[in-house]
């Protein structure tokens, strides 16, 4: 007798069926299975959330920069009269500290935060198409009606993926968003957003739409969150938040370079040497730092965080010279060439290039100049196939720049890949005037040898290659459009 013979409109949904001596067993397996969430979790960048292994993020030192997260976390949690403001918007320069103050501000909101992505230009983390999956994906794991929504929407049109900003906003956030329950929507109603390093994304256009996005959905009141933007005040990002629409609904917030934060540099100086006596035993009875020389080095930061910062790691960690006393020594020597803070940085990124034999500085500049080539970024037994290193070599080549970057493992395969602790060093070595003629990384002698190692890949027959050859033509298409874009570049500044 066949299953519910005589049944009628009968609906079952999985389970298997044992039909044995007129008795059926219905095995129900419950599906873990949801392809729309599993593929937001492929387009998303887990990196770039606040609290991925793959950062190392800095974090504003206690006792330090209270006044800036007493204030803000006010605005995070909700506690001001004018409920208008709804963006947050942090500026400052480079190196005073922004990403810092975002770091500690999210991991201090607790239940008030949903969702975050720092920008990382330095390492690879700034592809405009992450932002908005990375968010929804944070969302998804928060509010199960909003997951429920939006892999709904991504299984019905998987390509929503790849389409514009705006178009990703409004079917990835806003759509989803008014399906919420009410529990999820009591949840979400004006938790933080936080997007760090805004100018750090990959093109002018993408950091205009993502904040001209945001700014629309505040003013048509289309989502539940605060946002909050830490950037540093470039011309087209200061256009986007001082713009009409913009004005009554942004708090406009400057971190400046101010020599008022003397006091927290110095404060995380001292405790820095004291760890560094620990580490080496040095006895009490013997006096170091001398006090005059911890306050010339809080001279020579000249307010940036970045350089106090550095240079406490270049004291610890740079190889090249004898000892922690022999560094610091090194670094008072800089002296004070130049009035302006950036010019102090570079002077102490040239102090650590400078530790680099010189017999091996061509190889290590390869490698700086291989990983900023790779718009995504490369693990480490891959860079060393293309560019016939040995790991061992790889490791060796590095030794020197360890107080201003890291090799860190990645995913389950145990893969590595090398992260700058902030984007001046890159922004240093791409520029010639900063990093002169001997460390430059845009150099055509440099670029020759990767397109050298990229066409010897790219040529290689795929049973022989390890990696892919396509990984060579990639990189080979990357140089000519670096190449293209210097000529013309050239062209326009000749007309």
């Amino acid at each position: 007798m066949p299953f519910f013979a005589e049944s009628n409109r009968l609906r079952v949904k999985g389970g298997t069926f044992i039909e044995a001596e007129n008795v059926l067993n219905v095995h129900h397996h419950p599906s873990s299975v949801d392809p729309g969430f599993d593929m937001l979790q492929a387009a998303s960048l887990p990196q770039a959330m606040y609290d991925s292994s793959a950062r190392d993020p800095p974090l504003c030192f206690p006792g330090t920069r209270e006044e800036y997260l007493h204030t803000i976390t006010s605005w995070g949690k909700g506690e001001w009269e004018d409920s208008r403001t709804r963006v947050l918007w942090m500026k400052g320069p480079a190196g005073v500290g922004k990403s810092a103050i975002a770091q500690t501000w999210v991991e201090g909101l607790e239940g008030k935060h949903s969702a975050s992505f720092f920008f990382s230009r330095a390492n690879h983390w700034n592809d405009p198409n992450k932002l908005i999956p990375t968010i929804a994906y944070q969302l998804a794991t928060k509010y199960p009606s909003y997951r429920e929504a939006v892999s709904a929407t991504i299984v019905r049109d998987p390509f929503v993926l790849q389409k514009s900003i705006n178009t990703q906003f409004r079917e990835l956030l806003v759509e989803p968003l008014r399906e919420l329950s009410s529990e999820d929507r009591d949840a979400s109603d004006n938790v933080v957003v936080i997007v760090d390093g805004l100018d750090e994304c990959d093109g002018l256009e993408a950091q205009d739409a993502i904040a001209q996005v945001v700014i629309t959905s505040i003013a048509e009141e289309t989502s539940p969150f605060l946002w909050a933007f830490f950037t540093r005040p470039e011309p087209n990002i200061v256009a986007s938040f001082s713009s009409s629409k913009a004005k009554d609904l942004c708090w406009d917030l400057t971190l400046p370079i101010s020599r008022d934060t003397d006091k927290d540099i110095e404060a995380y100086l001292r405790d820095g040497f004291r760890t560094i006596r620990k580490r080496y035993h040095i006895p009490d009875a013997v006096p170091w730092p001398l006090e005059e020389d911890i306050l010339r080095l809080v001279e020579q930061s000249a307010g940036l965080f970045v350089y106090g910062v550095s240079a406490m790691r270049f004291i610890t960690l740079g190889p090249g010279l004898p000892g922690p006393a022999e560094r610091l020594k090194s670094l008072l020597d800089l002296g004070n060439y130049d009035s302006q803070p950036l010019s102090k940085l570079d002077q102490l990124y040239l102090l650590i290039m400078q530790q680099i034999p010189k017999d091996i500085l061509q190889n290590t500049l390869l490698i700086l100049t291989y990983n900023e080539l790779t718009g995504s970024g490369m693990n480490v037994s891959t860079m060393c196939i293309l560019l016939n290193f040995s790991e061992a070599t790889f490791y060796a080549l590095l030794h020197n720049l360890h107080s201003i970057l890291e090799v860190y493992p990645s995913g389950e395969h145990g893969s590595r890949y090398l992260r700058f602790y902030h984007a001046s060093f890159t922004e240093f070595l791409t520029s010639l005037d900063r990093s002169t003629s001997e460390y430059c990384i845009r150099t055509q002698n440099l670029f020759s040898r990767v397109y050298s190692a990229c066409l010897d890949l790219a040529c290689t027959p795929p049973f022989l290659c390890s990696p892919d050859p396509t990984t060579g033509a990639t990189l080979l298409g990357t140089l000519l459009e670096w190449r293209r874009s210097k000529i013309e570049r050239t062209l326009c500044s000749n007309v």
